[in-house]
């Protein structure tokens, strides 16, 4: 299951590819590919792409991006955070991104859901998703995480420092670098 809808976008996203021709309006005609990749696999709708990413739209995309996809759905029964009431359309998708490790918390039982996302935030959900954890980045964790997600290639045509805000777009380009890059041995996608 966890392979399957990786290996579907990987596998739309090279017909795509070969659909694709090679011209001066490639890099228009990349991110159209990339959008379409990410709409079919369901990770995120694809519209207004140059919009802010909030912290519970992009715990939705984690999941969307996961096993969990399926199971988990707009409405919950608990509430983890004060700040996300059960009621809340991403209440639940906020309490799965935070039982598995990809994103935290604040001080204060608080998950600011409405703050937007930034790069480092963003690397430690996918860097999660592809199975790796605290323990593979000792020392510096910020620095270590970010090493690990350039070094993936997680970063490919985003251009942004780790403390900027992501926009759709660039959550696009994220989650297209994820179908294609190789998980952790033994964890992840």
């Amino acid at each position: 299951m966890k392979k399957c809808l990786w290996m579907g976008a990987v596998t739309a996203a090279a017909v795509f590819t070969a659909a694709v021709p090679a011209e001066e309006g490639w890099a228009a005609s990349n991110f159209e590919l990339r959008k379409k990749v990410i709409g079919i696999s369901g990770i995120m709708g694809i519209t207004d792409v140059y919009g802010n990413v909030t912290r519970a739209q992009f715990a939705q995309m984690l999941v969307n991006a996961s096993e969990y996809r399926n199971i988990t759905s707009g409405h919950s029964t608990v509430s983890v955070f004060s700040d996300v009431p059960k009621e809340n359309q991403y209440a639940s998708y906020v309490r799965t991104a935070v039982t598995n490790g990809w994103m935290s918390g604040y001080l204060g039982g608080v998950f600011r859901p409405d703050q937007h996302i930034t790069l480092q935030e963003a690397a430690r959900g996918v860097l999660a998703l592809l199975g790796y954890t605290n323990e593979d980045f000792a020392g510096d964790q910020i620095g270590g995480r970010m090493s690990m997600f350039e070094y993936l290639d997680l970063n490919d045509e985003i251009g942004k420092k780790g403390s900027d805000t992501l926009t759709r777009e660039d959550c696009i380009d994220l989650f297209y670098n994820l179908l294609k890059a190789k998980p952790k041995e033994g964890g992840g996608i």
